[in-house]
């Protein structure tokens, strides 16, 4: 039809010229240097975090307060998503996650407690579901499914590396093995790319159906390799020679 726009043929000149120049080790070399900006920046602002962690601990400021303080502000966060005041619930979302990198620093300079990292867990894991179900709540016809598998894929994933976590502790053992497994993806659905994922909700809410379902395909992904990374771990790994079974 004359006059038609056709998207594929229009990109079709562009995507030939990206394959030409875009070799396999161009990609090998941006993904590093991407990987290293981000290391960089992560380190950058964990020194940022501890400066004035220090800070707040000299002033006598609890860690356990702050963690509070932000989960609070968190509420406020998913009562504005609610509403559709996205903006205002992203600056609410920022400021929580603010809260949640001075405790740990905080409590780097203190004293590091059992019931702290207890808090501190499970107010993320409220935090992140309530802002979840706060998308559904401001568009239910729209938003409910995807918000809802969002859900699924978040919880299997809490729940398979809660698991992991307990029993590790019964066995003494402590997270790098979990990081070392040849079968875990440490870099998938975690902090950084939960505020990432929550971002572009609050930025293109118009696309948190797409959004949700491919964070919700890495949370299951993660969940997976949590559990294969299980059995490497608690079953494989203890029958190698050296290794003695603490039950038997």
């Amino acid at each position: 039809m004359k006059g038609s726009f056709n998207m594929q043929d229009k990109l079709k000149p562009i995507l030939n010229k990206v394959n030409k120049k875009m070799k396999a080790e161009d990609l090998k070399k941006y993904y590093e240097q991407a990987r290293v900006s981000a290391v960089r920046f992560n380190k950058q602002m964990t020194n940022s975090f501890n400066s004035f962690g220090a800070k707040m601990a000299k002033a006598g400021i609890p860690a356990n307060a702050v963690s509070i303080a932000g989960f609070v502000i968190g509420l406020l966060a998913i009562n504005f998503i609610s509403l559709q005041m996205y903006a205002t619930g992203l600056l609410f979302i920022l400021i929580n996650r603010l809260c949640d990198g001075l405790d740990g620093a905080i409590a780097r300079k203190t004293k590091i407690t059992d019931y702290g990292v207890f808090l501190d867990a499970v107010l993320d894991y409220v935090f992140y579901a309530g802002v979840i179900f706060a998308f559904a709540l401001a568009n239910p016809l729209q938003n409910a499914v995807a918000a809802s598998f969002l859900l699924f894929a978040f919880t299997s994933s809490a729940c398979a590396m809660l698991a992991y976590a307990v029993i590790a502790y019964k066995n003494s053992q402590n997270r790098e093995l979990l990081n070392n497994s040849p079968f875990y993806l440490g870099g998938v659905a975690q902090g950084s790319e939960t505020l990432i994922a929550l971002v572009l909700m609050c930025v293109l809410p118009g696309w948190f159906m797409q959004l949700a379902i491919v964070f919700g395909v890495l949370g299951l992904v993660k969940a997976l390799t949590i559990v294969v990374a299980a059995y490497y771990n608690f079953v494989i790994a203890a029958r190698k020679p050296g290794k003695t079974d603490k039950n038997a």
